[in-house]
């Protein structure tokens, strides 16, 4: 089993290594581009390369490493690009030793000193290409440098490249998948029954939210206030609200037979029967209260 947690971690060392090296290299190869005579084509190409590694690596390191460019580094694209400059530094120093090799070989048949003939090598480098024995050391050293970095580069085409077969396998890419499928299915069952409302989705409510429900429980569960010391406006919040049924903006409220009218400020007030035909109450004979006499 590849613990792909090591194998995230030797990428981003690798890459790290790939920064590095490019600032070696690119000093070297700089130091051969300044001495005399004109710059070959493969050390420039080869200069180019360290300079173009720096927008690759922060692309190949930085980009699944944060949720919001977590869609740049698909699996596919993150093999391309280490596939391609494996085969660019390839092709660099390729090209320099060509060059480099090719400049010996020539100084050989040009050169008219007999003990620069004779040293052979770089001592007659200058003869084939106007540039000095130091350049050629120069090309040289960067060459080596250049081999190994080609050989991190493979190794990280290798990483990307089972990254790609993973996706391919799993649909997801080896560096999320950190845990199988079943513990994630498992975690989440538990947390949807869980009654900890730290793991229960269901159950998590901001505080200001939980003021208002207890708020609201508590005016809810209030018994009725009748006589007068109840208040108007307490009685009619009880008498329309306390009666098992929520109260809700949207939702209209049905009048049940076992619904409590209105009572009054004093609670006197008559109550109309909750079945059959509603009878007004009889007009009480005395209005003496009123100044009239009884009626007659």
């Amino acid at each position: 089993m590849v613990n792909h947690t090591i194998m995230m971690n030797a990428m981003i060392g690798l890459h790290a290594f790939h920064g590095v090296w490019s600032i070696v290299i690119m000093g070297v190869i700089g130091a051969s581009m300044t001495q005399t005579g004109s710059a070959s084509g493969a050390a420039r190409f080869m200069f180019a390369m360290c300079w173009l590694n720096i927008p690759t690596l922060i692309y190949l390191t930085m980009s699944p490493r944060f949720p919001r460019t977590k869609i740049l580094a698909h699996p596919y694209w993150l093999m391309g690009m280490n596939t391609i400059y494996s085969i660019l530094w390839f092709a660099a120093f390729v090209s320099l030793a060509v060059y480099t090799n090719g400049g010996i070989s020539d100084g050989e048949s040009k050169e008219t000193d007999e003990n620069k003939k004779k040293a052979g090598g770089c001592a007659v480098f200058q003869a084939g290409t106007g540039e000095t024995e130091k350049a050629c050391t120069l090309n040289k050293s960067s060459i080596i440098l250049g081999v190994f970095m080609w050989f991190v580069w493979l190794a990280t085409t290798g990483i990307a490249g089972y990254a790609a077969w993973y996706f391919k396998q799993h649909t997801i890419s080896p560096f999320d998948d950190y845990k199988s499928p079943s513990h994630e299915i498992q975690e989440a069952t538990q947390a949807a029954f869980s009654s900890n409302d730290d793991y229960a989705p269901l159950n998590r409510t901001t505080p200001h939210q939980q003021e208002d429900f207890d708020e609201y429980d508590t005016e809810a569960s209030r018994p009725p206030t009748h006589g007068r010391s109840g208040s108007v406006a307490s009685s009619t919040y009880n008498s329309t609200y306390s009666y098992g049924e929520a109260a809700h903006p949207g939702r209209p409220l049905s009048w049940a037979a076992e619904r409590e009218p209105y009572a009054g400020i004093g609670g006197h007030a008559p109550i109309a029967p909750a079945h059959g035909d509603a009878m007004m109450p009889d007009i009480p004979d005395d209005y003496s209260y009123r100044g009239g006499g009884a009626r007659g």
